[in-house]
């Protein structure tokens, strides 16, 4: 079933969540999540206090908290918290007053961005959630 454009996963606050995730709707992180995240459509937002060790890829990506990964968007991109890794970004970004950014930041074409997220769920196993529950 595909998801509705509005869907969002909320993941709160005093939850640990690891292993890789794969999400076709949008995503905000106010937890733990020790390993990547792709979404494939909507916002991926890690919150305040929230704090992602792994790979973050979006089409719109938000980070309030902290990522120790590199992240891509393919889209639009808003650093207003940390970012320990490097940034590879399609579209417009913008970094807030307090972004922390340790790594290096690249303007990539699209394509890569969506090349290289193919490559890569073919040789990592990963879960789909869709409407909110694991597949």
């Amino acid at each position: 079933m595909k998801a509705k454009p509005n869907n969002v996963t909320v993941l709160m606050p005093g939850l640990v969540v690891e292993g890789n995730m794969i999400l076709d709707h949008g995503l905000s992180v106010f937890a733990l999540a020790n390993g990547d995240i792709i979404s494939t459509e909507g916002l991926l937002h890690v919150g305040a206090g929230g704090i992602v060790k792994g790979k973050v890829q979006g089409e719109i990506v938000r980070i309030d908290g902290l990522v120790e990964g590199d992240v891509h968007a393919r889209d639009m991109l808003e650093i207003n918290g940390r970012v320990l890794g490097n940034v590879f970004y399609c579209g417009t970004i913008r970094l807030g007053q307090h972004a922390a950014l340790n790594g290096q930041l690249r303007r990539v074409s699209r394509e890569l961005v969506i090349e290289n997220a193919a490559a890569e769920r073919e040789t990592t196993p990963e879960r789909l959630v869709s409407n909110g529950a694991a597949q």
